[in-house]
């Protein structure tokens, strides 16, 4: 057990966690029983998830300049048993800054190569099951240079990536072909276009 640290600032509530026990460790999670003193100072218990590592992961919003298209992924998703549309993405390995992480993760997805943009604060995407964070970051990729006239993705031999390159009034049209065909969505993915007003 190991007593953790509060991220809450001091306004924003009392509940804290005060401890952990590990239950199971994987080869690329950690289940885990949070012990927690509630705002009433009543003490629960509750399960949840750690990457291993307690890595951090980027969301990769690329777009081709100058004509404004989306890269997007289609790949399947055991938990999920289902091929699932998202945006590229990766985990943080040890040591490596978000920006680093992004333009290798792009890379070996898709075999684009890119400028980081912007980055996004760290977001939690799923705070009820998993400690993970995750940001956005934007991504300019030039569709002129050598590189990207024909791209060659590096997948790892478990990955089995489709890669499409999507301007936004096709969005809306490619997600209903998608769906027809029994793909699901990323959360991430669909918000994003939906708020953008593309769906």
């Amino acid at each position: 057990m190991s007593e953790i640290q509060t991220n809450n600032p001091p306004n924003a509530g009392t509940a804290r966690v005060l401890d952990e026990q590990l239950l199971f460790r994987g080869n690329w999670a950690e289940i885990v029983e949070f012990s927690y003193e509630d705002d009433k100072k009543q003490v629960r218990k509750w399960e949840g998830l750690h990457r291993k590592h307690r890595a951090e992961a980027v969301i990769i919003v690329a777009r081709m300049q100058p004509s404004g298209r989306f890269i997007i992924i289609r790949q399947f998703r055991p938990p999920t048993n289902s091929y699932i549309l998202e945006f590229p993405a990766g985990l943080v390995d040890p040591g490596e800054t978000l920006e680093r992480t992004a333009i290798r993760e792009l890379f070996e997805e898709t075999g684009y190569v890119g400028t980081v943009e912007n980055i996004s604060p760290r977001l939690f995407s799923s705070p009820g099951i998993l400690s993970e964070t995750v940001s956005f970051v934007q991504v300019q990729v030039d569709e002129n240079i050598e590189e990207n006239l024909h791209p060659k993705p590096e997948n790892e031999p478990e990955e089995f990536i489709t890669v499409f390159v999507k301007s936004p009034d096709e969005i809306a049209e490619f997600f209903k072909q998608e769906k027809r065909q029994g793909v699901q969505f990323d959360v991430k993915l669909y918000t994003y276009f939906m708020v953008q007003g593309l769906l």
